[in-house]
């Protein structure tokens, strides 16, 4: 009985498994031209700042929005790196509000192969862009090595972490760049080291709109052994 099972299922294979996949096509088809509405994220970036301003804090990144069209329409859109430009041109120091609008989406985020079978039906989050402009400050700061962990049992940091180099040129919105008087590296670990260290680590710049210069730094740790585990001299 098996054998006759088996040569019924083997019998024209290779058209059986071409009907199979036409019908799985043909379904797919059907399926994905069906009409849906979906949530998109599109990426926000801002332009035509000038280069005297700056902007306060941390902007929006992106914007969810609502999409109505054929679904294999919407699947081509998510899988497109879609992003809408807000432009700052003319703006001055202050509060900048805009509101992005459905029409801003359709005609700048979504790309102009998929605009006429797709449709902005909402923006969710956020409607508006509201942000302070400021103008633009630089200073020379001294940078400070962040270290975070600690050396095995036995061991201890011989000396003091060093930088180099030792100051950066920050640049910013005025009163957040008048507020520093130092500027940090990101945290070195030094758990589980048992010599001298060097790492190539940028500023912690937070989550604002700090930019310095230069970009990274060298920071050295010397780990040495404990004075008590080596006959009372230190390395």
């Amino acid at each position: 009985m098996w054998v006759r099972v088996r040569d019924y299922l083997l019998r024209n294979l290779g058209l059986k498994l071409a009907s199979l996949l036409l019908a799985l096509l043909f379904y797919a088809h059907v399926v994905t031209d069906q009409l849906r509405e979906s949530r998109i994220t599109v990426g926000v970036s801002l332009s035509g700042l000038a280069d005297t301003l700056a902007v306060v804090g941390s902007p929006p990144t992106k914007v969810n929005v609502k999409v109505r069209g054929k679904w294999k329409d919407l699947i081509r859109l998510e899988l497109t790196n879609t992003s809408l430009s807000i432009d700052l041109a003319g703006a001055s120091p202050g509060r900048f509000q805009r509101t992005i609008s459905v029409e801003d989406v359709r005609e700048r985020a979504i790309p102009a192969e998929l605009s006429k079978s797709l449709d902005v039906t909402e923006v969710v989050d956020p409607r508006t862009i509201d942000i302070t402009i400021e103008p633009k400050l630089a200073r020379t700061l001294p940078v400070a090595p962040r270290v975070v962990g600690a050396a095995p049992s036995g061991y201890w940091i011989d000396g003091s972490a060093e930088v180099e180099p030792d100051s950066a040129r920050v640049e910013g919105p005025a009163s957040t760049v008048a507020r520093l008087d130092t500027v940090y590296t990101l945290p070195v670990d030094i758990t589980g080291e048992r010599e001298k260290i060097q790492r190539q680590v940028p500023l912690d710049l937070g989550p604002g709109s700090l930019t310095a210069e230069p970009r990274r730094f060298l920071v050295t740790i010397r780990i040495a052994r404990a004075a008590a585990e080596s006959s009372g001299q230190h390395p």
